[in-house]
């Protein structure tokens, strides 16, 4: 999602201790409730069964040599990711295991981060539910190579004709369940959309943010007019109902001549689109599969003046699109969502919560409402292991 771009690189910053932000395991006046995670840690990327025991501390349990687990418990689950606010909620589905007082959650993280774990318990006997709260550090994906199944994918329908630079063609794109093969038709709204839509060129020099309607039998169509024959990347941003955020891949080819623009990716901090400039630095070090801060200082390009008239466009103060070049990893972020954040707005400062989950050069795109339209600002930086 789940799964940040820009220029004067500063070298990543290693840490040399980190402390483990993770709790696994809760007291509940009476009751433990454990979370039993993998021992090679949890993956981003993958279907995940994770385990929890309740267990009641009254009583012992002779077998397991420790206390007796609690069976016939209802429990709902609810998963969100603190630090990137507006991204959707999961409610994965919750169900009972072999051995009393054993539960699964059937999982799936979009990509790393610190995610929270919300139970909701009805046990036998107690007149109201217990709540327990897990925290849970989910690493970025595994190297490729690794043959893992996604829950979902995005399939683009073959066009009725090829399509061709500078005529209008109409995309049409499904989102399929990979366990079932059936079109998903139910999505939960994420910044005042069902989907975003992510288009860019391979080479990521040419962008496009924009939001197809679905029809009844669930295909997602939107027309557009493509400048250049070469290949493009095509990013379905979506939430199905109750599963959270998360980036679905697909790709296209548009015959015609090749782009005008330069197909090499600069490095840059700076950016001007329709008289607005935007300065683009970490607020710190960049350290790879770690959160940074990526700020955005706008300004005025025909003033010098802060930007501090920008308006709220998609339910959040700005949009920002990172793309590393092997062309599969995608974050879409948002600003934090409080007063500090505001303010930071009205004196023309955006700041992003980023996430480089690998080394290498990143695009990145940042969008804004201001004066009355969208601008978009483009930037590049290479991140270091």
């Amino acid at each position: 999602m789940p799964i940040f771009a820009f220029i004067p690189l500063l070298p990543a910053q290693h840490h040399q201790t980190t402390k483990s932000l993770a709790i696994s395991q809760v007291r509940i006046d009476d009751y433990q409730v454990k979370l039993r995670l993998p021992e090679g840690g949890v993956y981003a990327g993958e279907p995940l069964d994770l385990e929890f025991r309740v267990t009641d501390t009254r009583q012992k349990d002779p077998i397991e040599n420790g206390f007796k687990g609690v069976g016939g418990i209802s429990a709902t689950a609810r998963v969100t990711m603190p630090s990137m606010q507006g991204m959707p909620e999961m409610r994965p589905k919750v169900h009972r295991e072999g051995v009393p007082g054993d539960y699964g959650l059937e999982l799936f993280f979009p990509h790393g981060g610190v995610y929270q774990i919300d139970l909701s318990l009805k046990i036998p006997g107690s007149e109201s539910p217990k709540s327990a709260t897990f925290t849970v550090e989910v690493k970025d994906e595994r190297p490729a190579g690794s043959k893992v199944v996604p829950p979902f994918k995005l399939r683009v329908l073959p066009p009725k004709s090829p399509r061709v630079m500078g005529n209008t063609t109409e995309l049409q794109m499904q989102v399929i369940n990979t366990k079932t093969g059936q079109v998903e038709k139910s999505f939960d709204e994420a910044h005042t959309q069902k989907f975003h839509l992510l288009i860019a060129s391979r080479d990521l020099n040419w962008f496009r943010h924009e939001h197809p309607v679905m029809a009844p039998d669930g295909t997602w169509k939107y027309s557009m007019t493509f400048p250049a024959g070469t290949d493009y990347l095509v990013f379905g941003d979506v939430a199905p109902q109750g599963q959270g955020s998360r980036i679905l891949a697909s790709s296209i080819s548009v015959n015609g001549t090749k782009p005008t623009w330069n197909t090499r990716i600069s490095l840059s901090s700076r950016s001007v689109d329709q008289g607005l400039k935007g300065i683009l630095s970490p607020t710190g070090g960049i350290v790879t599969a770690r959160s940074a801060t990526l700020q955005v200082k706008l300004f005025d390009a025909k003033t010098g003046m802060p930007a501090g008239d920008t308006q709220p466009w998609l339910g959040a103060a700005g949009h920002m699109m990172i793309f590393h070049t092997d062309g599969k990893t995608v974050v879409h972020s948002h600003p934090q969502e409080d007063a500090a954040s505001e303010a930071l707005v009205r004196k023309g400062i955006v700041r992003f919560s980023a996430r480089f989950p690998k080394p290498g050069t990143y695009k990145v795109y940042s969008q804004f409402s201001w004066r009355g339209s969208i601008r978009t600002l483009n930037f590049a930086l290479k991140v270091q292991e």
